[in-house]
């Protein structure tokens, strides 16, 4: 191989020490902004270069100067520099190899597509000038005494929102709403914009350039950025990572002082302005900017105080050949020399990278999903799974398939193989063959007796136990207040009556009798709504059953309307409902033996069989409240506005009656139905699942 002309426009620096205390070198390309950073050996054939020699002619000459290295590691040096288009090309076959380079970097339109929706910039300005006359207002804010003084305050207001926790928390409350986002998205790219300023100004507080700011499109969503490449011309490590740590440190002070302004502060506009600003830098900086999973500032912190350069891919390097190594006992040896304690860091960092990515990815996946128009939706979710989730899986597993020869039976693999039948039994072998759902046991007919309105018992003609037949009178209660409204009420229906009748004797008053008439309906009207409530006072058996609780009434004893009077059940017609899951409705087998369990362990399982079946799922659970997570039952529910009772998922209705052989129970009660579904594996379920859902939401 012939060594290339090295371009003469490049800069060589000193770099910071590597991990193993060598010295190191930047190779800085003007003309992209880059920087690469080179080891001992590569600075000497650097500093000994040769170009338009063949390989083994510059060893030679390398040599003579004390120079030795391998020839495949010259060829990896000339690899990289014609990678990264760091030779010149002055031949036609230069200009080949520039042709090639080009072509091969052309994309498919719709690759190209893929790759700008997932992820894009936008310089917006070139701030070095601004930054430049105005570094002395940021020194003055950066004091040691006003960041205490901030600290102080913003402690103090920490304290002042503990104090007042339910006034912050229904602040938050209130504003999760679009107006809410519209002001949060407001105060997102105000605090975001301090952020990358305080990223600046440090940068150029220790003497680096700021080449650009902008914005930067991740998955469509927004973000301020700050081209900080130049903190790579810093030696001391400390330095770059206050540069990478600023934009987070900028921001917290930020909420500290908008968590005071926040706590002393009287309702208002700044009041509001403070909570935005407060609740947007505490949850930027410590939910989204700290994490060293996503490349962003916690990702160059974390790097930094490692003093490790590009961690993650060197992360994911390590962490495949432990994988490799876990899996198959390969014994390959490590992509690089580190110790031991840092290794197992760096693995370990790798792993749960993968794993946060991977839930992270899903969740932007489906929320391009619901956000997008329902064919742009469907397209941008596949691509989310594939390009994110299964391609880097895939590309994995065809590199095991390519090493296939390396693996022999070892302990890994044998224990490998183990696990992977484990899994593989639990996700396909038919587990459940019954299914417990909450159950309620009732009377088909019950009813909880109360007073129509606040009264007075006249008369008691039943007693406790007692079984009473359909419309058999019960109990007779009277209202003096309602008696008295009835006399006043009849009183101005005969005033009325007089006044109409003067108004046909009396020309001039017939102008008054459209009005009157009207008066004298609606008065009528409630004379019979005051007569039925009266005759509702006559308290009758809406049903045949049994008085089951009475609670000792007594004559001439003054009840309210909100206190019962006594149950009446039909013991005749007991029956178990139970709610089953939209997702477990098909999968029902009704040959198999139901079992009824009640709550209360002093009564016995009894035996069941299915009656009916709602044709159509019911989330309101107004009848059944005893059922719901509200008054402590299984099934997930909570309140509407409207004041009914709503479950987080539709439930099928079903119908039991008890068999001859179960003897009833005469209390209401809660339990659980064991019923007999199809035994299906997880993986058929979740094919099942899959293809409903395919099914329904393909449906235009």
């Amino acid at each position: 191989m012939i060594t290339p002309a090295i371009r003469q426009n490049l800069q060589l620096l000193q770099g910071t020490p590597m991990e193993d205390g060598s010295p190191s070198w930047l190779l800085y390309d003007n003309l992209r902004n880059k920087y690469f950073t080179l080891g001992v050996n590569a600075f000497r054939m650097l500093k000994y270069w040769i170009s338009g020699v063949d390989s083994k002619q510059f060893i030679e000459q390398a040599q003579k100067k004390g120079l030795y290295i391998q020839e495949d590691q010259l060829n990896d040096f000339i690899n990289f520099l014609k990678t990264n288009s760091l030779i010149s090309h002055n031949t036609s076959e230069d200009v080949q190899i520039l042709l090639h380079q080009h072509n091969a970097q052309k994309k498919h339109w719709l690759m190209s597509l893929i790759h700008n929706y997932l992820f894009f910039k936008i310089p917006l300005i070139k701030p070095d000038p601004f930054l430049d006359k105005t570094l002395h207002l940021a020194k003055f804010f950066s004091q040691k005494i006003l960041r205490l003084i901030i600290y102080i305050i913003g402690t103090l207001g920490v304290y002042f929102v503990i104090q007042q926790w339910d006034e912050f928390l229904t602040t938050f409350l209130y504003f999760f709403n679009w107006n809410g986002l519209l002001f949060y998205g407001i105060a997102l790219v105000g605090v975001k914009a301090i952020h990358e300023l305080g990223h600046a100004y440090t940068a150029k507080n220790f003497g680096c350039n700021v080449n650009s700011m902008g914005i930067a499109f991740l998955v469509f969503f927004p973000f301020l950025y700050t081209d900080n490449t130049n903190a790579w011309r810093l030696r001391d490590h400390k330095k770059r990572l206050s540069i990478n740590f600023a934009g987070i440190s900028t921001e917290l002070h930020l909420a500290l002082l908008a968590t005071f302004i926040w706590g002393i502060t009287d309702q208002g506009t700044l009041k509001s302005v403070a909570f935005f600003v407060a609740t947007t830098g505490w949850i930027s900086s410590l939910l989204i900017n700290i994490s060293p999973f996503m490349r962003f500032d916690g990702y160059y912190v974390f790097a930094d105080y490692l003093k490790i350069e590009n961690l993650q891919p060197r992360a994911f390097a390590l962490a495949k050949w432990k994988l490799r190594h876990w899996i198959f006992g390969f014994k390959h040896n490590a992509p690089e020399q580190i110790n031991k304690q840092k290794q197992t860091l760096i693995i370990v960092y790798a792993w749960s990278t993968w794993i946060y990515r991977f839930f992270l990815f899903l969740g932007i996946a489906f929320l391009v999903y619901y956000f997008a128009f329902k064919l742009l939706g469907i397209f941008l979710f596949v691509v989310e799974i594939v390009w994110f989730i299964l391609l880097p899986i895939f590309r994995e597993m065809r590199e095991w398939w390519r090493l296939r020869s390396n693996i022999f039976l070892s302990l890994q693999f044998i224990r490998s193989i183990f696990i992977l039948g484990a899994l593989a039994f639990i996700i396909f072998y038919p587990w459940k063959s019954s299914q417990k759902t909450p159950a309620i046991y009732q009377s088909e007919k019950f009813i909880e007796i109360f007073p129509p309105i606040n009264s007075q018992v006249q008369g008691i003609f039943i007693k406790e136990k007692q079984f009473v037949q359909k419309n058999q009178k019960l109990i007779n209660l009277n209202s003096p207040a309602l008696n008295s409204q009835i006399e006043i009420v009849q009183a101005e229906l005969e005033l009325v009556e007089i006044k109409i009748n003067n108004a046909l004797d009396l020309e001039s008053n017939r102008s008054d009798l459209l009005r009157l008439k009207s008066e004298r309906k609606k008065i009528e009207t409630q004379i019979n709504n005051l007569n039925k409530i009266k005759s509702s006072l006559a308290i009758k058996a809406p049903f045949e059953g049994e008085i089951t609780t009475f609670n000792n009434i007594q004559k001439n004893q003054w009840l309210n309307e909100d206190t019962p009077i006594l149950k009446l059940i039909d013991k005749r017609n007991y029956q178990v409902i139970a709610f089953v899951s939209e997702q477990n409705i098909s999968f029902l087998d009704l040959t198999k033996e139901i079992r009824f369990t009640p709550s209360s362990t002093s009564h016995e399982n009894m035996l069941v069989y299915i009656s009916s079946i709602s044709k159509s799922p019911i989330s309101n659970f107004d009848m059944y409240p005893m059922v719901t997570s509200i008054f402590d039952g299984p099934i997930a529910a909570s309140e509407a506005p409207s004041g009914d009772i709503q479950s987080e998922q539709a439930y099928y209705k079903v119908t039991l009656d008890l068999d001859q052989k179960s003897s009833a129970i005469e209390n209401k009660m809660l339990g659980v139905v064991n019923i007999g579904i199809e035994s299906k594996s997880y993986f058929n379920r979740f094919i099942d699942f899959s293809t409903a859902t395919l099914i329904r939401e393909l449906n235009f």
